[in-house]
């Protein structure tokens, strides 16, 4: 439940204020006199004092006062009240732009708890809040929920430990309340022939009325006296035989309620660790991708300003620079080959003009220095001469030739180099801070480094790419804190089934042992179910000689038939009434124990919050016992001062929550002026507290200090 708004007037007081709630920590101010106190009772009897004996404020009070107040208590829709100078009352419930009307009552109907429950309709809306009603009712909502000033304490701050028991005992198995339905229908150490229905009590009557009636037709004959005391001793013990097969039988459903449960645990421990497996691969991954970073800048720091995440890219940069590394091999063999043919053409040509010297001289001299005497010999020098420039005009061209394949070279070199860019563009590389050549000749010096980086590059993309999406990771949170939970509700019903059966050995995770428990009260099952087939067949000759021995056997065998059936009855009621006995007693020591630990937790956080709260001023003066004194018998010593009786029920309160949350049905906490004996430091621990409790249940704190603006959603009166 939550306030979500009000609307209040009252002439000197509230001039059609509207306050709007926050459904965590809410801090009302207003002056002395501002009507404080007033408003915060009104938010309680508003809701509950038209359904309860009880209330916080007198009827004069409602008198000249309007409230309309809007609460929730689910998220499909809101409830509204009503209450107008001339004390009317009406409950409506609002949903968009629709509202119905749930209960409508004048001044005199309202003064009854019964006509305002009465009154409301059978909708399911007014349902669910009468069941919210008789869940948390007035004194569940004054003991639990809504702490007064310390000028108030002990006036209505009066705590019932039976309304508290109630509250820490309430979970979501709703083990509780099972247990006081049972108790109020069979109550622990009733006789079993105390609190009989009146049909049962006909049966018996009846059954007494067929027993006279045999006695009579064989009044004369001993044998049939004797054989009726044996036939009520045999009855007897055949009701006694199956009153114990009864509760055999409920211990063996129980043993096999607690064998699924431990299965239903198995597989959620199962499927709990293959999703925390599954949490932890994926950190796994996450601590691998950081490291991997951290190894790539410590051994590529070279590479730092060169970030390509992308896979795709970083393969197509590879290939380009294989090609490149390729291709300029390719240019350095090609500079190598013209370099050493032009050294051999140079070589040729010098050989060519020093053989052309040497001939022409050798002809010169050889002729007397007569250039004509010997034309054959000119003629074959002048063609030879003719061959070696044809030779190295070929071997010219042919070096044309390959500075053309140069040229195809170099412009294949350029397209790659474009391609280098057009990736780096792709992969948000920023050129400006350098030049795309100093970038190629970096990654060509170190290229074999490069080849290493990509591929660890990759490597990184690929454990990112593998990583899950953040809302499945979400989810699986999510999955996994439900398995917990779920988890918590099933364990907690096999500890309440273990304490029903009231077994000393721990069998709480021993599927063997309850195994055996079976198998033990199985034998005994079959030892008790011989036992009443062998008193079933001694009671039938009985009734058989009975028979025979009556003077008037059509008669009797007729009142025999009729007494069986009465009998019949009567043994089926006798041993549903055992077993809810058993079942009745069990469950009353199971809910002593529990109460006794939770109990001791809630005095646990009380004296844990309440030391927080006064700074461990008084942790030698109030100990377990004061606290459990001031809970079980609602006493607390002489010598303690108010301040310190307010602040342990404040503490009591906060403890609380934790059972309020735990049980399913949250509901507001009201403080009215808690900071009239805190100095700062305390202000700013009982700040901690009530923020810490705002984050599961709203919180409204009435006070007249203007201070704590800041503590949350802040009103002023």
């Amino acid at each position: 439940m939550q306030y979500v708004s009000c609307k209040v007037h009252r002439h000197g007081l509230f001039d059609n204020r509207v306050i709007e709630f926050s459904d965590r920590l809410n801090i009302v101010y207003g002056k002395n006199g501002s009507g404080k106190t007033l408003l915060a009772r009104c938010l309680v009897d508003a809701v509950w004092g038209k359904f309860s004996e009880r209330k916080l404020l007198g009827d004069d009070v409602w008198n000249g006062l309007f409230l309309d107040m809007l609460f929730s208590l689910s998220d499909s829709g809101l409830y509204r009240i009503c209450t107008t100078r001339d004390s009317s009352f009406r409950l409506m419930y609002a949903r968009g732009n629709e509202e119905k009307t749930l209960c409508a009552l004048t001044p005199i109907e309202g003064n009854s708890a019964a006509n305002g429950c009465g009154s409301i309709g059978d909708d399911f809306e007014g349902r669910i809040f009468l069941e919210f009603i008789k869940r948390v009712d007035w004194s569940a909502f004054i003991n639990s929920s809504f702490i007064p000033s310390s000028i108030d304490t002990g006036v209505d701050s009066l705590i019932d430990y039976n309304v508290l028991k109630k509250i820490i005992l309430n979970d979501s198995t709703d083990f509780y309340n099972y247990y006081l339905n049972l108790g109020m229908a069979f109550p622990a150490g009733t006789p079993a022939d105390e609190s009989v229905p009146p049909e049962v009590l006909r049966y018996e009557e009846k059954r007494r009325e067929l027993e006279k009636k045999i006695q009579i037709i064989d009044i004369s004959g001993s044998r049939n006296e004797k054989l009726r005391k044996e036939r009520i001793t045999l009855q007897q013990e055949i009701d006694e035989l199956t009153g114990s097969f009864d509760s055999l039988s409920s211990q063996k459903e129980i043993l096999y309620k607690i064998i699924e449960n431990l299965k239903k645990v198995d597989d959620l421990k199962n499927e709990f660790e293959s999703i925390k497996s599954e949490i932890q691969d994926e950190q796994q991954k996450i601590k691998s991708i950081s490291d991997m970073k951290t190894e790539l800048d410590t051994m590529f720091p070279h590479f730092s300003d060169i970030d390509i995440s992308d896979s795709s890219n970083l393969e197509l940069l590879q290939e380009v620079f294989n090609d490149i590394r390729n291709l300029n091999e390719q240019i350095d063999n090609f500079y190598f080959r013209r370099e050493l043919r032009t050294k051999k053409l140079k070589r040729a040509a010098i050989i060519a003009a020093v053989c052309g010297a040497a001939a022409v001289l050798a002809i010169i001299g050889k002729s007397g220095f007569q250039p004509m005497k010997f034309p054959y010999l000119w003629l074959g020098a002048g063609a030879l001469a003719c061959a070696v420039e044809v030779i190295i005009g070929v071997s010219a061209l042919f070096m044309l030739r390959r500075d053309r394949d140069l040229e195809r070279l170099e412009q294949e070199k350029k397209q790659y180099k474009e391609r280098i860019r057009v990736l780096m563009e792709k992969s948000r590389v920023e050129l400006a801070d350098y030049k795309l050549t100093e970038i190629y000749e970096l990654l060509l010096q170190y290229f074999e480094d490069y080849v290493n980086y990509t591929e660890r590059k990759k490597d990184l993309a690929r454990i990112k790419s593998s990583l899950k999406e953040e809302d499945y990771m979400i989810r699986i949170q999510k999955k996994l804190d439900a398995l917990k939970k779920e988890e918590q509700i099933i364990k907690e019903e096999i500890h309440t089934s273990i304490d029903t059966l009231n077994i000393v050995d721990d069998i709480e995770n021993e599927t063997s042992k309850i195994e055996d428990l079976i198998s033990n009260i199985d034998m005994e099952v079959a030892i008790i179910q011989e036992k009443i087939g062998i008193k079933e067949r001694i009671l039938k000759q009985i009734d058989t000689e009975f028979v025979q021995k009556s003077g008037n056997g059509g008669a009797v065998n007729a009142v025999i038939d009729e007494k069986k059936s009465v009998d019949r009855v009567l043994k089926k009621w006798k041993a549903n009434r055992t077993s809810m006995l058993f079942i009745t007693e069990n469950l009353a020591r199971a809910v002593e124990r529990s109460e006794e630990k939770r109990l001791g937790k809630l005095l646990d956080g009380t004296i844990e919050k309440f030391n927080h709260l006064t700074g461990n001023q008084y942790i030698t003066k109030i100990d377990d016992g004061v606290v459990r004194q001031m809970v079980t018998r609602n006493r607390v010593s002489e010598d303690l001062p108010p301040p310190v009786i307010h602040a342990l029920q404040m503490s009591l309160k906060f403890s609380l929550s934790d059972f309020i949350i735990g049980g399913g049905t949250p509901i507001p906490l009201l403080i009215d002026e808690p900071f009239q004996f805190m100095d700062d430091e305390r202000c700013n621990r009982f700040r901690d507290l009530v923020s810490y409790i705002s984050n599961n249940r709203q919180v409204i704190i009435f006070t007249h200090h203007s201070d704590k603006r800041n503590w949350g959603n802040f009103i002023e009166l």
